[in-house]
């Protein structure tokens, strides 16, 4: 139950930085790409809401998140996976 309402804090963020998030299937891990202005990132379907987690926090350390308003929990897991 946690991890729904994680990946949905987590959902919200990456619509305030404008990415839109696709699933698909096949071999692949996922993660963020850009395609002409747009930034997608891409989740596999098969793939259970962990490895979403995982995949989307290990996206936003590349991404400059200052001057965005985090949620308590989404801060501390983002610190927790930089450390």
């Amino acid at each position: 139950m946690e991890d729904n309402r994680i990946f949905k804090e987590l959902e919200e963020l990456l619509d305030k930085l404008s990415v839109k998030i696709k699933y698909g299937r096949g071999y692949f891990k996922g993660g963020l790409c850009r395609y002409k202005e747009e930034k997608y990132l891409y989740l596999n379907r098969f793939d259970d809401k962990d490895k979403h987690i995982s995949i989307i926090l290990s996206e936003l350390e590349n991404i400059d998140l200052n001057g965005i308003e985090l949620s308590k929990s989404i801060g501390e897991l983002l610190s927790k996976s930089e450390a």
